[in-house]
């Protein structure tokens, strides 16, 4: 199969890339409509790079960056995801936008790239590997889904203390 790739790195997408940027994240899991997608690019800090990957007019792949500030190390680019579409894995789409996340990040003055990539995608991990990246840490993320809580009407409380009163000794 022969693909002439382009790389495009935009603050944000066109608006005829919506749909196909829903579809990537449906196929990787992530089910998006067009109005979340549209609210969330609306929502992203303004430094946020994207990264397209597309064969003549079909995207194919994209790569989500953000500048990330701490007080452990210097200013850095974060990967925060990368998708590219089943179809076209291991014909170097993935390998193209890492190479021009490094660039942007490269251009941009930051002093490192990071990529995270959850415990389970083992061929995500292999394939940083084979891109010169060091596995530096593992972490579990904790989430509370806050609309549930909502509805509960109360965040977690610690138990309360058991009453040792309430029965007699036998």
């Amino acid at each position: 199969m022969s693909m002439e790739l382009q790389i495009i790195r935009t603050p944000r997408p066109p608006e005829a890339y919506l749909g196909p940027i829903a579809d990537l994240n449906r196929e990787a899991g992530y089910p998006t409509t067009i109005g979340d997608l549209r609210r969330r690019i609306q929502e992203l800090p303004e430094g946020d790079r994207l990264i397209m990957a597309l064969d003549g007019e079909s995207l194919i792949g994209y790569a989500h960056l953000r500048v990330i500030h701490d007080l452990f190390g210097e200013e850095s680019v974060e990967l925060v995801s990368i998708i590219v579409r089943k179809a076209n894995r291991r014909q170097g789409v993935g390998r193209r936008l890492v190479a021009a996340a490094e660039t942007w990040a490269s251009q941009s003055g930051k002093a490192r790239l990071l990529i995270r990539t959850e415990i389970l995608r083992t061929e995500a991990h292999a394939f940083f590997v084979a891109l010169g990246y060091d596995e530096t840490s593992t972490s579990i993320d904790f989430i509370r889904d806050l609309s549930i809580a909502r509805r509960a009407e109360a965040p977690t409380q610690p138990p309360e203390p058991l009453d040792q009163d309430l029965e007699a000794p036998l």
